[in-house]
């Protein structure tokens, strides 16, 4: 009698196997790759819409060995809408094998505990299509935030780190490039008050994202 073939074997095999030849293409492309080439992320502009940079501070060593980001971006930026820090991990070539953290694995690390996680879409002005961002908050004792978070390359946003990969292979082929950033924006959430917290985020989103997408590729 004959076997009985899933008819979902062939096309996972045809998959897999593409992706392997994907993959191969695309660390085998390494002298050819561009890799740019942008200003320090410390010039990024003090002021962006009516948000004004309170403070900035370097990571710790520990953090910036973990991470192995060319190049980073901490501030706190404060508004009369509420205050806000801005993280960004900057990097030229994930050729290298070196890729972006999820806030989920760093966050808790630093001693937060997850609550809730999900995404939502952000409309922001000048782009053709609203981007899809991860939201997460996180509690240390009484104390509660939420980050919202996306991985970024020059052609596109993705909130989902897994995707990212497979853009990053696919992109790698078609651009010849890898650079990428991981941005995270953290508002303070006060008296359990998560929908201002996030309107906050929001809102300095809307203003940070152009500027901060011209300053890493539009030089």
């Amino acid at each position: 009698m004959p076997t009985k073939r899933s008819p979902f074997r062939t096309p996972v095999v045809v998959v897999s196997l593409l992706l392997l030849v994907q993959i191969s293409a695309f660390y085998g492309m390494s002298t050819s790759e561009f890799v740019p080439n942008p200003p320090p992320l410390k010039t990024f502009p003090s002021t962006v819409g009516p948000w004004l940079k309170v403070s900035e501070t370097n990571p710790e060593s520990d953090i910036t060995d973990l991470l192995r980001a060319d190049d980073w971006l901490n501030r706190e930026y404060s508004s009369p809408l509420g205050h806000v820090n801005l993280w960004v991990a900057f990097y030229k070539t994930q050729r290298t094998g070196v890729s972006p953290h999820s806030p989920k694995v760093c966050l808790p690390g630093n001693g937060w505990q997850p609550e809730s996680s999900g995404t939502l879409t952000v409309a922001i002005p000048g782009e053709p299509a609203a981007v899809k961002i991860n939201r997460y908050t996180v509690s240390n004792g009484q104390n509660r935030i939420l980050a919202l978070y996306w991985y970024q390359t020059p052609h596109r946003v993705v909130a989902n780190e897994y995707l990212a990969r497979i853009y990053l292979i696919l992109d790698g082929l078609r651009y010849r490039r890898s650079d990428t950033a991981m941005i995270r924006v953290l508002s303070p959430i006060v008296n359990d008050q998560e929908d201002a917290a996030q309107l906050n985020a929001i809102e300095f989103i809307k203003s940070v994202y152009s500027p901060l997408k011209q300053q890493m590729w539009q030089q």
